[in-house]
């Protein structure tokens, strides 16, 4: 899917980034380039380090500047597009650096492959896009707009959203915060007993994205069928003899995370992997037909409280090991 391809990964230093690029390089040797796109020199030359000889390209720069990623999108054949201002908190306290980073940046990484040629774009997205009551969320629920609203105008460029939950290594999760925290004051701070939120680890994340790149029409937004946990069991598993503090939600913080809203069921088709909310613009049967998929009840939401498949406190000890 890869061979002979150039990747150019916005954001590319983060944990996802990081993790794309690893993986890309050991199953498809034969990439021609991975252009790494972020604002962080100091990252860039820690995983230029990390990789060695590997046919990567660091380009710095700013996701809310079009020449600056116009500069990283020449000759990209696809654009997987991570930047993002993506803790609540951070978002909350400054909009307007959500509206640049995610808004303005989502149309950047459009206008960018538009004219440089390049024929698809991936976009990381979140749960809180779903139902925004932050500013994070409705920054993001925009971004998809933009994204999926570029099938239409631009039918020669394939788009595609993913939506995602926590990815376990990430920054700003809440298990190496809970580490921390046991360490060096025996207390965990529990927003909420009730709080559960959606989990896959890195490598999950990214085989996601390689199996949205090879069935995706064009504009939809997925959704994978991830495993949730409650937030206690976290506790538990990190440090079950740790001190448990009800401390209350924070602004913009939900209790549950919602991929599918029932008002997304109207247009929203399952597989058994995935989730998919079909462009309002496209023929809902075309879409039906290309990915073997059945429509939902209306009506229907997937969410982290309602979903079945939940991790134990085995295993989430047991990923906390591989760190």
């Amino acid at each position: 899917m890869f061979t002979n391809k150039r990747i150019v990964i916005t954001g590319g230093t983060g944990a996802f980034g990081r993790k794309f690029t690893e993986m890309a390089l050991s199953h498809y040797p034969g990439v021609k380039e991975i252009v790494i796109f972020s604002r962080d020199t100091g990252k860039q030359r820690a995983m230029a380090e990390a990789f060695g000889k590997s046919p990567l390209r660091f380009v710095s720069g700013d996701i809310a500047s079009f020449p600056d990623v116009a500069k990283a999108a020449r000759e990209a054949d696809v654009i997987v597009h991570t930047a993002a201002v993506r803790l609540v908190s951070e978002a909350e306290e400054d909009p307007w650096k959500a509206v640049q980073t995610n808004i303005i940046g989502a149309r950047n990484v459009i206008d960018a492959a538009v004219g440089n040629g390049c024929p698809r774009i991936i976009a990381l997205s979140t749960d809180m896009a779903s139902l925004a009551n932050n500013a994070y969320g409705a920054s993001k629920m925009l971004a998809e707009k933009l994204f999926v609203g570029a099938g239409k105008s631009h039918p020669e460029l394939k788009t595609a959203v993913i939506r995602y939950g926590n990815m376990f290594g990430s920054q700003g999760t809440v298990i190496p915060f809970f580490v921390k925290k046991a360490r060096e004051e025996g207390v965990l701070p529990v927003t909420d007993p009730r709080m559960t939120r959606f989990m896959a680890t890195l490598e999950e994340c990214v085989r996601i994205a390689w199996e949205v790149a090879r069935k995706s029409l064009g504009g939809e937004i997925f959704a994978p069928r991830l495993k949730s946990y409650n937030i206690l069991t976290v506790a538990r598993a990190v440090a079950p003899r740790a001190e448990v503090r009800i401390a209350g939600l924070r602004p913009g913080e939900k209790l549950y995370e919602e991929m599918i809203t029932r008002y997304d069921s109207y247009h929203t088709l399952e597989t058994d992997a995935f989730y998919i909310i079909v462009p309002p613009y496209a023929d809902a049967e075309l879409y039906k037909r290309h990915h073997s998929a059945r429509q939902v009840e209306p009506g229907f939401e997937f969410n982290s409280e309602n979903c079945t498949e939940r991790f134990s406190e085995e295993e989430i000890r047991r990923l906390i090991g591989t760190c």
